[in-house]
């Protein structure tokens, strides 16, 4: 059975699992330094990560954001070892009932089979992918803006909300005016 662990700073286990894994599966551009995802853990109440593990073995994590209107999903991975195994699927519906509030997520535009299957697993848990163009500022100066779409869980229309949730984003995750 999965279970959603808060993480705190001062978790240095679950951290080490987390860097590997967060390192591992998303690309420079698509993350920040770890040191600033543990300072974003010390000095703000609006950022959470949660660890996924199974009969208390680490299998993943999940960031994200939590506002009063939505919640914003930042970086969620399982371990490459346990992919396909239904952690992920279970997971997410976890932290969507736990949130109790609509969610927000990035995706890559859908231009090749990962990217493609991984816009169908969110579908396939209740997400809609909205088109309207959206760019993921750099986490940092050396880092390079995304051009990513947005997908939405839960009574928000993005298409009617898509500034005020970009625009929040941007501020608040990103550090952009």
């Amino acid at each position: 059975m999965i279970q959603l662990t808060q993480v705190h700073a001062t978790d240095i286990e679950f951290l080490k699992f987390i860097e590997r894994i967060y390192t591992e599966s998303f690309p420079p551009d698509e993350r920040r330094d770890f040191s600033d995802v543990i300072r974003l853990l010390e000095e703000n109440d609006d950022f959470f990560i949660v660890l996924l593990s199974d009969e208390n073995k680490a299998v993943g994590f999940i960031s994200y954001w939590e506002w009063n209107d939505f919640s914003y999903v930042e970086h969620f991975a399982v371990d490459s070892s346990c992919r396909g195994s239904g952690y992920g699927a279970t997971a997410m519906t976890e932290l969507l009932k736990r949130i109790n509030n609509p969610a927000v997520l990035e995706v890559e535009k859908p231009l090749d089979d990962i990217s493609q299957r991984r816009i169908r697993f969110y579908e396939r848990l209740g997400f809609v992918l909205c088109t309207r163009p959206y760019t993921q500022p750099p986490y940092s100066s050396e880092k390079q803006p995304l051009e990513l779409y947005l997908m939405s869980f839960g009574k928000i229309d993005l298409n009617q909300v898509f500034d005020t949730v970009a625009s929040r984003i941007h501020q608040k995750v990103y550090g952009v005016e």
